[in-house]
């Protein structure tokens, strides 16, 4: 593996992932870039067809070096060759500290651990409340598996030197000695607030994230039908999770009103938010969501437009607190299509929503306040571990002039 372009005089940090693309705002845009402009040397090590070249060097994307890996298709591809590639890569960059953000690379950890590296383990999710909500493990297998992965994530909060937890329930799984509570908040600055056309003549009803059943793909899709308001348009961004949910959605009588973009960068969702009325963010309830923190809440937010999300207690909270949208029974489409509707039909009050909403990103729930919390925690692992300051020379860690 080619040599980083940043001076041998820094923490190197290598990021891995098997699963998550070049353009994850958490991983890429928040975490590594932020650790770049502190000065660590970072280089993030992923699965991404787009970022090959030729020489295997890697690209250099906003200080941070992208060592892309061929993305293997299927479970047993990713989990099997993905992961090992991820790992031994990984293991050629040399580096001061491991950050890993799935799951599946917990062994991988404790195998630069007892190498004597500094390890992260970023949580995303709730893995064992996850795993329960998993159609495609059959149901009498759920609760033992999900035993089994709460049992390997206890070993790992206990055995490498750092966690990240996206929300305050993870959190509480794991050691607080260790762990830093570093919410998934919406990068401000990633977001202007106003758009292309006004917000009075805007048509767009946005959904941008992963696509799947869970997160009421094929309600949102019937919702479109049962609109009244002809100028309403979805506009429809992300990977699908299977063809066959494809299929359903291309079924359903709202598909004609569906604008599908596919998978778009981090310019193109700014783009979709700023042609939209209004942003979905619905989900089954399910406890993996009762929970969550979805960023895509705060992003329509900080975005400046509405939002229609799941009547959980923490939207409600946040939605009541803040004023910025409306809660809805997510798994009735009449329930989405009235909300919808009311976006249109009151194109004031949506559009006050969306500041109201874009204020509270701007006080609370800012990735500035999180990003903090993520550099005190590399104070901890580095300096308390002997680590070197980003910046600091070798020469002064040992005395020597």
């Amino acid at each position: 593996m080619p040599d980083s372009h940043s001076p041998p005089d820094r923490v190197k940090v290598v990021h891995l992932t098997s699963t998550h693309l070049a353009d994850d705002a958490r991983i890429f845009a928040k975490e590594c870039s932020g650790l770049a402009r502190a000065g660590y040397d970072v280089s993030l090590v992923i699965p991404d067809n787009r970022c090959l070249t030729d020489d295997g060097r890697p690209v250099r994307r906003q200080e941070v070096d992208i060592v892309a890996l061929k993305r293997r298709p299927g479970l047993v591809g990713r989990l099997l060759r993905t992961t090992s590639a991820v790992v031994a890569a990984g293991l050629r960059l040399k580096g001061d500290v491991y950050h890993f953000h799935d799951p599946e690379l917990i062994p991988a950890g404790l195998l630069l651990r007892l190498l004597g590296k500094r390890v992260i383990y970023d949580v995303h999710e709730d893995l064992p409340r996850d795993i329960l909500t998993r159609t495609w493990i059959p149901k009498p297998l759920r609760p033992p598996i999900a035993a089994v992965a709460e049992a390997v994530e206890w070993l790992a909060g206990r055995t490498m030197s750092g966690v990240v937890a996206a929300t305050p329930t993870i959190t509480k799984r794991f050691p607080k000695h260790k762990t830093a509570l570093v919410q998934n908040f919406a990068l401000f600055t990633e977001f202007k607030g106003d758009g292309d056309p006004p917000f009075a003549e805007r048509r767009g009803v946005a959904f941008a994230g992963t696509i799947c059943a869970d997160r009421c793909a094929v309600e949102m899709v019937d919702a479109m039908a049962r609109v009244a308001d002809p100028r309403a348009k979805m506009l429809l961004a992300g990977g699908v999770e299977t063809a066959a949910l494809k299929r359903a959605m291309e079924a359903s009588p709202g598909w004609p009103r569906v604008e599908f973009r596919g998978r778009v960068d981090r310019a193109g969702v700014q783009k979709l938010l700023g042609e939209s009325r209004v942003g979905l963010a619905l989900y089954y309830p399910t406890q993996n969501y009762i929970d969550t923190q979805p960023v895509k809440l705060y992003e329509y937010m900080a975005a400046g437009i509405p939002v229609i999300t799941a009547d959980f207690p923490y939207h409600r909270g946040l939605i009541e607190t803040h004023r910025c949208g409306l809660c809805v029974n997510c798994t009735d489409p009449d329930a989405i299509a009235q909300a919808i509707q009311w976006m249109f039909d009151h194109p004031e009050e949506a559009e006050a929503m969306g500041r109201r909403g874009r204020e509270a990103v701007k006080a609370h729930f800012n990735w500035a306040n999180e990003e903090a919390r993520l550099m005190q925690l590399y104070d901890r692992v580095g300096p308390a571990y002997g680590m070197l300051q980003p910046g600091m020379m070798r020469s002064e860690m040992d005395g020597r002039p």
